[in-house]
């Protein structure tokens, strides 16, 4: 189960709400790409709490980026 940590920065664009999360959850977790019908902005973080990796949420490719 995925826990939202922080959300941050909401705000509205020409394609709708857009949130800054900071996300915990275990590497089994699906990574979501939105919460609660906002879409989660470029740069928010994910850690996973059992491996320790970390990722950041890429918009263009929708895709999160491990560093």
């Amino acid at each position: 189960m995925v826990s939202i940590y922080k959300i941050d920065n909401t705000r509205l664009t020409m394609e709708g709400k857009r949130v800054s999360a900071e996300l915990r959850g275990l590497s089994t977790d699906e990574k979501p790409t939105t919460i609660n019908r906002s879409t989660i902005e470029n740069g928010s973080s994910f850690i996973e709490i059992d491996t320790g990796k970390v990722y950041l949420y890429d918009i263009d490719s929708e895709t999160w980026k491990e560093i």
